[in-house]
């Protein structure tokens, strides 16, 4: 960061090695260094996360400063492309259009196996995004919202994430004013970024280079979603800067993340989680064990006994299951598993079998629609009432709450409407708290 100008980098971190100490650092050190110039020129950062969970935890993690922009890809992808409001229109008209295209091909192309009712629909849809194609010349401004009506002139999730990189990789205009704007941006879980994210990101910085400086913090090993880039490409003269620490794992457990990723890349996490010892600081050692079990209708039952039996050979009472408050925590990979697990499996299912790839996608990492109240209002404000942190619940209520809106409170006493929203978010605090026993 000290550089003149700043070198774009690179950080692959592994597992337990302080990623995000690294990013709010990387922030801490650029807000010293920059932070003045900065501001006279009324620039900021942009740190982009994954999840509106993970900003708010950035955004206290840097004292709430207005110098950072923390937000998901989605809204920081919305706050630099709303104001090309010509541009998102001819960028939705081109999408309806090729909508179009495509259903005439496959009319075209119908055999005559295809049933009347494929026919039929495949007319209802066409039909249906010629009036939506008419519909949008009437529109005034488009909006970002939760699932796209391009009729109402709103763009959904996965219309933001294409519209704004397309005019990141093909207008330097938009370019240059992203840099203008945001001449640091460091992208957090970089190995789950869509990669006409990173492409988009990648053509800012090849033309405004000195001016802009990109940073991306991830491990490809780490990446959950499918639709993520993995490995982030590396500019020739870009720095790469390895973490190899692991300061949570013992030696046995770090030793066998080693052996999984050594097929992946070259990264070989060190060190590993220690403890006092007197006054010396020794390697926790801990065990790695595999166990096999057939997947049967007693599986609870076997992995009782495995952890009964791992309390046993390794003299520790805490591996013993535990009604409340149980200190063994247990990863599913399995998603419709885990679901089932968690007493939501028949909400999976709805939500994901037999929907669009993009759905299902969505789904996965939260942004699909029906879950967007959900993750990003509702649980950050529940967090927040019951961590007593009264200004992140207020700015969530200001940001999302309908009876704050200005035009809600013409001739009310705000001070009853702002006791009646504190009481209904203390409501949601408990039902959503971890003794909570609603469904």
């Amino acid at each position: 960061m000290e550089a003149q100008p700043p070198t774009s980098f690179n950080m692959v971190a592994g597992a337990g090695s302080g990623k995000t100490t690294s990013l709010i650092k990387g922030l801490a050190s650029i807000l010293a260094i920059h932070g003045e110039r900065l501001r006279l020129r009324r620039q900021r950062v942009a740190c982009i996360t994954y999840t509106e969970i993970a900003a708010g935890e950035i955004w206290a993690d840097v004292g709430n400063n207005p110098l950072v922009h923390v937000s998901t890809i989605h809204s920081f992808l919305w706050s630099i492309a709303r104001g090309f409001q010509q541009d998102i229109a001819a960028w939705v008209a081109n999408r309806i259009d090729e909508r179009i295209g495509e259903l005439q091909h496959d009319a075209a192309n119908f055999g005559p196996r295809v049933q009347q009712k494929t026919r039929d629909k495949n007319v209802r849809d066409i039909v249906r995004y010629e009036q939506q194609r008419e519909a949008i010349t009437r529109v005034r401004s488009f909006t970002y919202g939760a699932g796209s009506d391009y009729a109402k002139g709103i763009l959904g999730h996965d219309d933001i994430i294409k519209m704004a990189s397309q005019l990141m990789i093909h207008r330097p205009l938009f370019r240059t004013l992203v840099a203008q704007q945001f001449p640091f941006v460091f992208v957090d879980e970089s190995q789950d970024t869509f990669p006409v994210v990173v492409e988009a990101l990648l053509a800012v910085e090849r033309q405004e280079q000195a001016r802009f400086c990109l940073g991306f913090f991830g491990d490809p090993m780490q990446r959950i979603y499918p639709t993520g880039i993995g490995t982030v490409p590396k500019p020739d003269d870009w720095r790469t800067i390895p973490k190899p620490e692991n300061f949570r794992s013992p030696t046995t457990v770090l030793n066998l993340a080693n052996a999984i990723r050594s097929d992946g890349d070259d990264l070989v996490q060190v060190g590993g989680r220690k403890e006092k010892n007197g006054k010396q600081e020794v390697p926790v050692v801990g065990t790695a064990r595999l166990f096999v079990l057939p997947m049967d209708a007693h599986r609870d039952e076997r992995v009782a006994q495995v952890r009964a039996w791992i309390a046993n050979a390794n003299d520790d009472e805490l591996w013993q299951p535990a009604a409340e408050n149980d200190p063994v925590k247990m990863l599913v990979i399995v998603h419709r598993m885990a679901a089932k697990r968690m007493g939501f499996g028949d909400l999976y299912a709805a939500l994901n079998d037999k929907a669009p790839e993009a759905f299902k996608n969505g789904f996965l990492d939260a942004t699909a629609w029906p879950l967007r109240p959900l993750v990003s209002f509702l649980l950050p404000l529940a967090e927040a009432v019951q961590d007593g942190r009264d200004f992140d619940t207020m700015r969530l209520l200001r940001l999302h709450s309908p009876l704050l809106a200005k035009a809600n409170l013409q001739g009310v006493n705000v001070a009853e409407r702002l006791n009646q929203l504190q009481a209904v978010s203390n409501q949601v605090g408990e039902l959503m708290g971890p003794q909570s026993q609603a469904t």
